[in-house]
């Protein structure tokens, strides 16, 4: 399968507040339950707001890094999970890297809801004119979700690459292969790995 790919590469540097280390083991731990486990609704804010991630973004601000400053990394045909802190729906982008550029300068308390205080770490954007998703929503060209994920640099991955016999037997309606780009933002020096199925791999 075609695993992320990094938009350049980018040498080890030093990070503000944390070393590079320390961000790469923060941004690869997982302390919270799945989002999606529930189907969204019974997400634990406290619980994301101390996770290793977010801890580790406000300290990264607090010591003056720069959102700008996080590396994209882009996943093609690949949908990855999170919290949304703007909702795709009504965010349209006309390509991927407007899609990524919005991920890089939203703040923490830029847009009103209920995660308004999270950072954008992902981002999920559909470059057809419609994008298949096993939910209720009806996805169409430049949605563009940017989403709080904990471990970033280990994502939970809904789908990815050309879908499964068992997708296509649940929804034969969906196409062959996966049809969202979606990336991540990291400090330089921490990789993107492949990461782990989340649990919308079952709906």
């Amino acid at each position: 399968k075609a695993g992320p790919a990094s938009s350049s590469a980018v040498p080890p540097l030093s990070i503000p507040g944390s070393t590079v280390q320390e961000a790469r083991i923060a941004l690869s731990t997982r302390a919270c339950r799945s989002p999606a486990i529930d189907g969204y609704t019974k997400i634990d804010a406290a619980c994301m707001k101390q996770s290793p991630t977010n801890q580790w973004f406000q300290a990264y601000y607090r010591a003056g890094g720069k959102q700008a400053d996080l590396v994209v990394h882009y996943d093609q045909a690949a949908s990855y999970d999170g919290i949304a802190v703007a909702w795709g729906l009504t965010n349209k982008k006309d390509t991927v890297e407007e899609c990524a550029a919005h991920c890089l300068r939203h703040m923490p308390g830029d847009i009103p809801g209920p995660f308004q205080q999270m950072p954008c770490n992902v981002f999920v954007y559909c470059p057809l004119e419609e994008c298949w998703e096993p939910d209720a929503w009806h996805a169409t060209k430049g949605d563009c979700w940017l989403k709080f994920s904990e471990a970033p640099a280990k994502p939970e991955v809904n789908v990815r690459g050309d879908l499964s016999r068992a997708v296509k037997e649940r929804h034969p309606e969906a196409p062959p292969r996966v049809q969202w780009v979606s990336g991540v933002l990291l400090p330089p020096g921490v990789e993107l790995t492949n990461g782990t199925w989340s649990p919308r791999v079952n709906w």
